[in-house]
C-alpha cells in the first residue's frame, strides 16, 4: 500500500524568506538531486489597496507571462498571482528568489508558496479521504493576525507492507535533504487511493479496506443519539448555565494541564498542549488511536471537546457536550474549581464511549499497522 508521511519543521521567523528558499535549493544540490519548481506569488482579497504583483511586474516586466487571475483550485475565488502556467511558462528559482527577497516590504504579497519537486520524493498523491499538499518540500509564507506566518514542510510517499512494525525510509537523497532540517515538530501519515499491493510477500494487502464507508452508521448514531446519552449517565457536576460560567473567570482558571493530567494518565492517556489545544492520546490493542482533543481558549476562554478513534483510512469524531444543559459546541471554563469539575464531567463521558464507541468501531474495522501513527 502506498503511505504519504507529511512532516513539519521548525522554522525561524526571523530568517528572511529568500534565504529560507535558498537554504532549501542548496540542500538539492548537495543531493545531486534537480528540483522542479513550482511558486505562486499571490496577491490579497479584492478591495486590498497595494497590488504586489502590480509592484513586481513594473520591476520584473519579462514575468509578465505568469500572471493569472482566476481561481487555483475549484470553488475558491479568483486570486491575481504570479505562478507557472503550464510547461511553456516556467518560473525560474532566479526570479523566485528575486520576488521572495523583496516580500513583505517592497513586495508585499499576501500568500505565497515555493515547492520543489522530484520523483524521488515517491509516487502521485491522492488522499483517501480528499486533496492532499504535492509531494517534495513546500515552503508557505502568508499574512496573518500577527504578522507573517511561514511553515516549511515535506511530503514523501511509501510503498508500506501492513504486517512490517516500521515504515521504510525514503530514498538516501531524499533522507539527506531533509536531516538538514532537524527533527520535525510534528509528522502523520495517511493512506494514498492507490492502496494496492506492491510487493510480492505481502501478506495481507487488503488489510486496510474502505473503513469509513463501515463506520458510518455506527458515528452517524452516536451523534444523533448524543444529548441523550449525556442525560442517561448522570454526570457527577451539573455545571452552572453558561452565562454563569462566564462571571466566574475573576480568579482565573489557572494552569489547565494539570486536571487533565490527573484525570487521563490513569485510564493511559498522553497529554500534549499548546496554543490553547489540549490532545490526549492512547493506543490500542488493535494499534488504533483513541484521541481527546480540548480546544480551551484558540479564540476564547472556553472548552470544545472532540473524541476520536482513528485508523488509517478513517477518524471517526463525536463532538462532547461537557454538561447536559449545553446549549452549543462550547462551555466557558471558568474558575479552577469549575475547570476540575468540566473535566470531572469529560472523563465520565469518555469511559462510556471507551466502553461502547471505541469497541463498536474496532469491531467494524480491521487491525491497524504497527507503524500507524496519524500525527498532531
Amino acid at each position: 500500500m502506498q503511505v504519504a508521511v507529511q512532516m513539519e519543521f521548525k522554522v525561524d521567523r526571523r530568517e528572511l524568506l529568500g534565504a529560507l528558499i535558498r537554504r532549501v535549493a542548496e540542500q538539492f544540490r548537495q543531493a545531486a538531486v534537480e528540483p522542479n519548481i513550482v511558486a505562486s506569488f499571490a496577491d490579497g482579497p479584492s478591495g486590498i489597496t497595494t497590488s504586489a504583483v502590480d509592484r513586481a511586474l513594473k520591476k520584473y516586466p519579462h514575468l509578465t507571462p505568469l500572471q493569472c487571475d482566476d481561481a487555483p483550485s475549484a470553488g475558491m475565488p479568483s486570486v491575481r498571482r504570479l505562478t507557472k502556467r503550464d510547461e511553456s511558462h516556467a518560473f525560474a528559482i532566479e526570479d523566485v528568489l528575486r520576488l521572495a527577497d523583496g516580500v513583505p516590504r517592497s513586495l508585499p504579497f499576501h500568500e505565497v508558496a515555493v515547492q520543489f519537486r522530484h520523483a524521488d520524493f515517491g509516487h502521485s498523491v491522492h488522499n483517501a479521504s480528499g486533496p492532499s499538499p504535492a509531494l517534495g518540500i513546500t515552503i508557505h509564507d502568508s499574512w496573518w493576525v500577527n504578522g507573517r506566518r511561514r511553515t516549511l514542510s515535506a511530503l514523501y510517499s511509501v510503498d508500506a507492507d501492513v504486517t512490517s512494525k516500521t515504515l521504510p525510509d525514503p530514498p538516501s537523497s531524499i533522507r539527506a535533504i531533509l536531516a538538514h532540517f532537524g527533527k520535525p515538530r510534528s509528522s502523520r501519515q495517511f493512506l494514498l487511493k492507490s492502496s494496492v499491493a506492491t510487493t510480492p510477500n505481502e501478506a495481507h494487502p487488503s488489510a486496510v479496506t474502505n473503513d469509513r464507508a463501515t463506520i458510518a452508521p455506527i458515528i452517524a448514531k452516536y451523534r444523533t443519539g448524543m444529548r441523550s446519552l449525556i442525560e442517561r449517565l448522570k454526570l457527577p457536576h451539573d455545571l452552572p448555565p453558561e452565562n454563569e460560567a462566564r462571571h466566574m473567570n475573576r480568579g482565573g482558571s489557572g494552569p489547565l494541564k494539570p486536571a487533565l493530567v490527573d484525570a487521563f494518565s490513569s485510564r493511559g492517556f498522553d497529554c500534549h498542549g499548546g496554543s490553547g489545544l489540549f490532545t490526549l492520546r492512547r493506543r490500542t490493542t488493535d494499534n488504533h488511536v483513541v484521541e481527546l482533543k480540548l480546544d480551551v481558549g484558540t479564540w476564547s476562554r472556553s472548552v470544545t471537546a472532540m473524541f476520536r478513534v482513528r485508523g488509517p483510512e478513517f477518524n471517526a469524531a463525536l463532538e462532547l457536550p461537557v454538561t447536559a444543559r449545553a446549549q452549543g459546541r462550547q462551555y466557558p471554563i471558568g474558575d479552577v474549581e469549575n475547570w476540575e469539575r468540566i473535566i470531572a464531567n469529560i472523563a465520565t463521558i469518555v469511559d462510556k464511549l471507551e466502553r461502547t464507541f471505541v469497541k463498536e468501531i474496532e469491531a467494524a474495522v480491521d487491525r491497524a499497522p504497527q507503524w500507524f501513527n496519524p500525527g498532531r
